[in-house]
């Protein structure tokens, strides 16, 4: 299992991008997620299909004929394979002996078949069937250890049945995909199939692949591949195509209703469309297996273009907005499986425009983890003598919009304006430092603007703001610049605490002259409310601006009061890499003691600056890794090398590398999967390597 599948990078969800290796003669790659297409007689007698897939990387075959070496390595070698026989256990054993070369030296791995004749069975008789099932499948498994195979999961609508395959799946290193046969046929019983593809990625090796057959459409890949599926069977749709049935993703129409075609592909501008009516024909049917197929391969490509370079969260919402059903999935994994999903999903992505289409994106993964994690790590600042409430604007970073612009000139006429904290009110993300808005996904996030909040928004809002106002004195004023539902807002977390607030007089909108004075008076005479114990002197380096910012980015990052300990002096900053990065140096000692990344917003420490937030490696218990050794080699960290792990990893955030003896801290890195991967698998790569001593 080791040498068959890398993943490559998480995405959020437990979407993944990976690569198979199918073949142990030479490094035959299979990117996923994919599509396998059926190879039959009938389709390989059309050109067309062959011309339409010619390119394609991976096959499902049923025949034996089709693994003739002749035709796997003349035809098809660059050409991955999954052998999916449907005959009897017995008969499969024969066509295995018969073709070992080819299954353990060709590009073809091999499901084990579980095929029976019922599939409306009781729970007692499934047990019997899974167990003989499997009792089968060891001794095949044990007999060829050299080969991998794909072990058939069924589950017949019981899917606590599923612990009957964990202990066979754990104690057979062979067992590289998992083909889930019966699973996804009705995602009406999508909680069923939630809570198992739990149970798979928290209690297996997550280097196993995950497939999908059975009664599969297009329109469910994105939530296929977001629930972490890698392969999808699309052998489904020639069934679908004998019965007459013409995908367009978003529907299955009868082909007879369908007037104007709405695909372009070489059966629909070809003689689809005059055979539409035509009751009986092979033709017909021939041309709508190829046009069904090549919906799916195209959908594929377009799920793989959004999952490496857009949004993929925003992808799989707009594809389910006309389904209830998988609309509710996503809700249900947001709500009831943050707490797993959370260390599967990327902290930051890269340079993706997220735009919020409604309810079904309020408590997505990244932004729920953003919520917690501020409100878990935002520390206010011990000089804080007013707190400043102001609404959001659609353009980010908020500061650089013309409204906070406005609103700044009035705030920086005061000299104290260094010790106002201001709050930004948003949704769907809740209540924003302004120390924290150009961090993700503060800065890349986009929603319709309409002036009106839902329930929901202002819940979420509204309790966010209230826990970090609580954070404060209740003697510090609270000025409130808002409209509308912000003012709604404001108002809900004043009636449930002891805080002051005040609120300024709106004369049409935040930003006209007069709501503007009327701002800068409210600040004016209530600005010696407070006096705190500690106030900043004149001129020290805690007025700057941006230094207040990565202080408090640094807490995000790694925890309440880390940015106090590592930036203590004035900085200078440099712009390196096109404005995209800017080197963080110390005035005093000269030291280079961070990256700030631009685009996502996070800053890379070096191992200056790690060493000043932390004294004693040993006493670290969160984002650190224990390496096996004493120096790093490469530009990765793999699994192997990893002695232990602090329970919080996620990827795309920072991490820190020290030696066995947790004694000095040897490396920085960028996370390429979370704690549940590194808890749950042997190999593949755990770490980027950013420095090293």
């Amino acid at each position: 299992m080791s040498n068959f599948f890398e993943l490559l990078e998480n995405r959020i969800g437990f979407s993944r991008i990976g690569r198979m290796n199918l073949s142990r003669e030479k490094k035959l790659y299979i990117r996923t997620p994919n599509v396998t297409i059926p190879i039959k007689n009938v389709l390989m007698k059309q050109f067309s299909f062959i011309q339409e897939f010619e390119n394609h990387d991976l096959f499902i075959i049923s025949k034996e004929i089709f693994l003739k070496i002749g035709f796997l390595r003349e035809k098809f070698k660059n050409t991955g394979f999954i052998f999916s026989y449907p005959g009897t256990f017995e008969k499969y054993e024969e066509i295995l002996e018969k073709n070992k070369e080819i299954f353990t030296e060709d590009n073809v791995v091999s499901i084990i078949p579980f095929n029976i004749p019922s599939t409306t069975i009781g729970i007692d008789f499934a047990k019997r069937e899974i167990r003989k099932y499997l009792t089968n499948s060891v001794s095949l498994l044990k007999a060829h250890s050299k080969i991998n195979f794909g072990l058939s999961i069924k589950l017949f609508d019981y899917p606590e049945l599923l612990s009957l395959y964990i202990p066979i799946i754990k104690e057979n290193e062979n067992i590289t995909i998992l083909n889930f046969m019966d699973l996804f046929d009705s995602f009406r019983n999508f909680r069923k199939i939630i809570n198992t593809i739990v149970e798979i990625k928290t209690k297996l090796d997550n280097n196993i692949v995950i497939m999908a057959s059975g009664r599969i459409v297009p329109k469910v890949f994105p939530m296929l591949v977001y629930l972490g599926v890698d392969i999808i069977d699309t052998s489904y749709l020639l069934y679908l195509s004998a019965e007459n049935f013409y995908d367009t993703i978003e529907y299955l129409l009868p082909i007879y209703k369908v007037k104007y075609f709405p695909c372009s592909c070489i059966a629909c501008k070809g003689k689809l469309k005059n055979l539409a009516a035509t009751k009986y024909s092979n033709e017909k049917m021939d041309l709508l297996c190829l046009h069904n197929l090549i919906v799916a391969h195209n959908y594929m490509m377009k799920i793989k273009q959004y999952l490496r370079y857009e949004d993929y969260r925003g992808f799989v919402e707009k594809s389910s907005l006309d389904d209830t059903v998988l609309i509710s999935m996503l809700k249900i994994l947001d709500k009831e499986y943050f707490t797993v999903i959370r260390f599967e999903t990327p902290i930051t992505q890269k340079i993706r425009k997220i735009k919020c289409l409604g309810p079904s994106s309020y408590n997505r993964p990244d932004f729920k983890e953003f919520r917690q994690r501020t409100i878990r790590s935002f520390e206010p600042e011990p000089w804080t003598t007013m707190i400043v409430l102001l609404p959001c604007s659609a353009k980010k970073p908020y500061s650089v919009s013309k409204s906070h612009r406005l609103f700044h000139r009035v705030i920086s006429r005061f000299g104290e304006f260094a010790n106002f904290q201001e709050i930004i009110l948003t949704s769907p993300l809740g209540a924003i430092p302004r120390q924290l808005e150009n961090i993700y996904p503060v800065n890349s996030y986009d929603i319709s603007v309409t002036g009106d909040w839902d329930d929901s928004e202002k819940k979420i809002t509204s309790e966010m703001l209230q826990q970090i106002i609580t954070k404060y004195n209740e003697n510090i004023p609270i000025v409130c610049h808002l409209d509308s539902d912000y003012l709604d807002i404001a108002e809900t977390v004043n009636s449930n605490l002891p805080h002051n607030f005040y609120f300024t007089k709106i004369d049409g909108k935040v930003t006209s002259k007069e709501s503007l004075k009327s701002f800068e008076s409210l600040v004016e005479q209530h600005l010696s409310d407070f006096n705190p114990l500690k106030k900043l002197p004149d001129g020290n380096y805690l007025f700057n601006n941006w230094i207040r910012r990565f202080i408090k980015i640094i807490d995000y990052q790694f925890g309440r009061g880390s940015g106090g300990k590592i930036i203590t002096n004035e900085l200078k900053s440099f712009k390196i890499d096109s404005k995209t990065q800017i080197d963080l140096i110390d005035l005093k000692t000269k030291e280079k003691i961070g990256v700030f990344i631009t685009l996502s917003g996070q800053i890379h420490l070096t191992i200056q600056g790690l060493e000043r937030m932390v004294q004693l490696p040993s006493s670290i218990d969160s984002n650190i890794i224990i390496f096996d050794g004493q120096n790093i080699q490469g530009s990765n960290l793999f699994r192997q090398g990893i002695l232990e792990f602090s329970s919080d990893l996620i990827s795309n955030n920072y991490v820190i590398i020290v030696n066995k003896e947790k004694t000095e801290i040897i490396g920085t890195g960028m996370l390429i999967v979370g704690s549940n991967f590194i808890r749950n698998s042997k190999t593949g790569r755990v770490v980027k390597i950013i420095e090293k001593k």
